[in-house]
């Protein structure tokens, strides 16, 4: 009797052990094929899945007319200062002004000397057209009366002198032909030899060509001093075009309206080196945009008209949210830039933030308003396309066999 219940025992045992043995290996079969099914899930789902590829690049805000600096064309020395750090300033707005002592010392010299040669060339312009008085332009300034008093007093006296000179000249030729009649007739008495009518004549002549010498050379003279000033005149004036330029120039102003920053010069009576910086104007009217800095290697996938996300560094991400662009400009070659860390070497790309419509701000993709302005920093997203999870997941492994089957 015990030994039927040891092998009842037995039995029992060896009946749980299948069944438990059963039971584990159809969980582990269900297990496998779930790993299996979700494998292959995965696997068809990363092969249809699509995320997109950006180039990531740091930007800055900037007026897409650029900032405008105010700088001294010529040096002198700073007499006024009418902004400071920080004004807004309107289009046309003097902001600074150079003493225009020196400046206006040397326009002044140019433009009395163009005085005295428009009156000049009034006076040998009457003198070569035989003109009874010179013609001096009606409204004329109180220096150009005053040197059209001198030249008209200048012309009288060398038109007396002429005058005087053709008169003696004219009495000169009057006697020779008086002697020659004489002689002439005393040659038909026989009393004088043809030698002396030819003494006579040849004395005619010579008072004649001294006479039309004195009058042709007054003309060549004038015609000459006529074309010397009016050179001079035409130097003058353009001259005179920069003098008026230094002087414009002395005078800075904001060519739109703006915001003054970076003065580098608040010393009246400091003296300024020529292209020395004064302040620049930063647009406030101007259309922003975002210019970032792309390395070498991810340049080939930027083209414009690509879309980018922006996120800009002032306004929290989590809260305010990113503003949607597009790439508007791509420069030609690289730009190098001295860095603390060495040299940097990048492409200049624009992208140009969406806008509900001309000086609108900013819509962030959370509906709110940004208040942008130049100078800020950002974080841009370039979409450049799109491909397959499987694709991104597969890339390392595609770059190892590929890098590991080549002879060195």
């Amino acid at each position: 009797m015990p030994i039927e219940l040891f092998d009842d025992e037995r039995a029992d045992i060896a009946r749980t052990s299948r069944l438990m043995s059963y039971h584990n290996s159809r969980a582990a079969a269900v297990l496998v094929w779930a790993i299996a099914l979700a494998l292959g899930g995965f696997v068809a789902w990363a092969m249809f899945f699509r995320i997109d590829e950006a180039v990531k690049a740091r930007g800055e805000v900037i007026a897409s007319s650029r900032v405008q600096i105010i700088q001294s064309v010529d040096g002198g020395v700073l007499a006024e200062l009418h902004v400071k750090e920080g004004d807004k300033v309107r289009a046309g707005q003097v902001l600074a002004r150079l003493d225009p002592t020196r400046l206006e010392a040397a326009a002044g010299e140019v433009d009395a000397r163009i005085t005295g040669l428009q009156a000049r060339i009034a006076r040998l312009r009457a003198e070569t057209a035989g003109l009874a008085t010179p013609r001096f332009p009606t409204q004329a300034s109180a220096g150009l009366r005053e040197q059209a008093a001198i030249e008209q007093a200048l012309f009288q006296q060398r038109r007396l002198s002429l005058q005087e000179d053709l008169r003696t000249l004219q009495t000169a030729v009057d006697l020779a032909r008086k002697e020659l009649s004489l002689v002439e007739g005393l040659q038909s008495s026989g009393d004088v030899s043809t030698a002396e009518v030819l003494r006579a004549q040849r004395g005619l002549n010579d008072a004649e060509a001294r006479l039309i010498g004195r009058r042709n050379k007054f003309m060549e003279d004038a015609r000459a001093d006529l074309s010397k000033a009016e050179d001079e005149l035409n130097q003058a004036s353009q001259l005179m075009t920069r003098r008026r330029q230094e002087v414009h120039d002395s005078i800075f102003t904001a060519a739109g309206p703006g915001i003054v920053k970076n003065v580098r010069v608040t010393t009246l009576g400091g003296v300024l080196r020529a292209g020395e910086e004064i302040m620049q104007i930063v647009p406030q009217d101007d259309a922003l945009i975002l210019e970032a800095k792309v390395l070498p290697a991810d340049i080939a996938r930027v083209t414009v008209g690509l879309p980018a996300t922006v996120r800009l560094d002032p306004f929290d991400y989590t809260i305010y949210g990113s503003v949607q662009g597009e790439v508007s400009y791509v420069s030609a070659d690289t730009l190098k830039e001295s860095t603390p860390r060495g040299e940097e070497i990048y492409y200049r790309v624009h992208v140009r933030p969406q806008t509900s419509g001309p000086g609108q701000p900013l819509v962030s993709s959370t509906r709110r308003a940004l208040d942008v302005l130049p100078g800020m920093t950002a974080q841009l997203d370039i979409r450049t396309g799109d491909r397959t999870l499987m694709d991104f997941l597969l890339k390392p492994l595609r770059k190892t066999l590929n890098e590991s089957f080549k002879e060195r």
